[in-house]
């Protein structure tokens, strides 16, 4: 629980800078590895046990005792040694793994695109690449190690002879019966045996170093700042003063100010890359601003704590996820409290109830991990109806109609204009027909809104806008030629 709170708190830039398969590596290698039971075996039974034997044998010949513990100052020299080269060469294997982990998942991930353009051939030898590579790295930690650990258990080896030696010469003066000398050798390999686990310790033990190093890493990652003086919003007015955002030092946002009054509806348009999502992403406080304040209510977001600020809005996003969950859950996870009467509901306000229906299992149907079972508008649907279920003041649609097809985007514009009578609404779209009735629409371009209106005022001044909305005119009369 707690490493699934610091992450919802993290910004999105340790995710969007990291490969899926990293961050995969963190949460499941180190953490296996970090399991109590794994070092404590070894050191009851590498520790404790020799202890105990010596202090036995000292009571009773503390001549043998000594030469049964004169190999172990040795023993630990060669240990010593072996625990530099591995610490050495364990990290070079710990990157290979997970370089490794990182291409299986992206090549998994992205299947679909590879086969679809006949790459299957190079995205493979990525892949193969990486385990060759993790291959390596793990014989060269293994050729490494290999002459220290020999040494190790050579020198310990070597004790136990020294003392059969002892003893038998003892015996053979006539100073040590033989049922003492019998004893002495049962418990001779008694206390070097768990000394040859050792080894493994010392292995677990670098291990275990590397993971906890990784996870204080992610856990000293910078998280978004909370709130300082806790407020709450007045209403649900956002606004914008002279904000500017960077990110990785090329700026994405420069002096935007903006105001959405309550219960309206303001649509954000402008070719890709000119800010728009940004903007949401903002408002949610998935990222912090460099200058400027992002206000809702007249409460800077920073001055909001987390829960209350997201428990304001609901986001429908461009690219839909789906948990691996029935149809049903995944429109109540916008409220795991509604009932099946108002996730049906919801289902009908945001135009999928049809098609869900008419699925064999209805409602209970498996959705696949993603949505994989689902077309791309199906899966907006339910996402916009999950949105509904949340009931949140503030709704923010991220291309909300990308991927519907043009019988079910006039239908998914009127639950649009439904939810723009009760909420405050923040839309992006490209279709420019989806935002032609919002209150006002504001044009980006290089980060920079340039120009702000009704869909008729800006068609009356020519500008960016126009030409937009002329290109999507022209693109209803393209064809095919024959």
């Amino acid at each position: 629980m707690f490493i699934a709170d610091y992450l919802r708190r993290l910004p999105l830039g340790f995710f969007t800078e990291r490969a899926t398969g990293t961050i995969d590596a963190l949460f499941t290698t180190n953490i296996m590895y970090l399991e109590p039971h794994h070092i404590l075996e070894s050191l009851i039974s590498a520790i404790v046990t020799p202890a105990l034997i010596f202090a036995v044998m000292m009571i009773y010949d503390w001549r043998l005792a000594l030469v049964l513990a004169s190999s172990v100052p040795f023993a630990i020299l060669a240990l010593r040694y072996g625990e530099k080269i591995f610490a050495r060469v364990w990290r070079l294997q710990a990157a290979a793994r997970v370089q490794a982990n990182a291409r299986m998942v992206e090549y998994i991930q992205g299947i679909s695109v590879i086969r679809a353009f006949n790459l299957s051939g190079d995205r493979l030898q990525q892949f193969r690449a990486g385990l060759r590579d993790y291959r390596e790295a793990s014989l060269h930690t293994v050729t490494q190690l290999t002459p220290a650990l020999i040494l190790f258990q050579s020198v310990l080896e070597l004790g136990f002879a020294l003392l059969l030696v002892v003893g038998a010469t003892l015996f053979g003066q006539g100073s040590l019966s033989g049922e003492n000398f019998l004893f002495f050798m049962v418990l001779g390999l008694a206390f070097y045996t768990p000394l040859m686990a050792m080894a493994d310790m010392l292995e677990l033990y670098r291990i275990m170093q590397n993971c906890v190093r990784n996870l204080n890493e992610f856990l000293q990652s910078d998280l978004l700042p909370a709130a300082s003086a806790p407020q709450r919003p007045a209403d649900t007015t956002i606004r914008f003063e002279n904000v500017s955002f960077s990110y990785d030092q090329e700026t994405v946002l420069d002096n935007v100010s903006l105001t959405n009054p309550p219960r309206s509806m303001t649509a954000l348009v402008g070719p890709s890359g000119s800010g728009k999502t940004t903007i949401t992403n903002l408002i949610a406080r998935f990222w912090d601003v460099d200058q400027g304040t992002v206000t809702l209510g007249g409460v800077d977001v920073r001055q909001l704590p987390t829960d209350m600020l997201l428990s304001q809005m609901t986001m429908v996003f461009q690219d839909v996820y789906l948990f691996n969950d029935t149809i049903f859950e995944n429109i109540r996870f916008g409220n795991p409290k509604a009932t099946e009467a108002e996730v049906m509901a919801a289902a009908q306000a945001a135009q999928c109830h049809g098609f869900i229906r008419q699925l064999p299992e209805g409602y209970q149907t498996l959705v696949g991990e993603g949505g994989a079972t689902l077309s791309g508008g199906e899966k907006q649907r339910i996402s916009i109806a999950r949105a509904m279920l949340k009931d949140a003041p503030i709704v923010l649609l991220d291309e909300a109609t990308a991927s519907v097809d043009p019988e079910n985007e006039r239908l998914l514009q009127q639950a649009i204009h439904a939810l723009s009578a009760q909420k405050t609404l923040i839309v992006i779209a490209h279709r420019l027909t989806t935002i032609a009735a919002a209150d006002q629409i504001l044009v980006l371009d290089q980060g920079q809104i340039v120009e702000r209106g009704t869909h008729d005022a800006l068609m009356d001044q020519g500008g960016l806008y126009q030409r937009l909305w002329d290109v999507r005119v022209q693109s209803h009369g393209w064809k095919i030629a024959a």
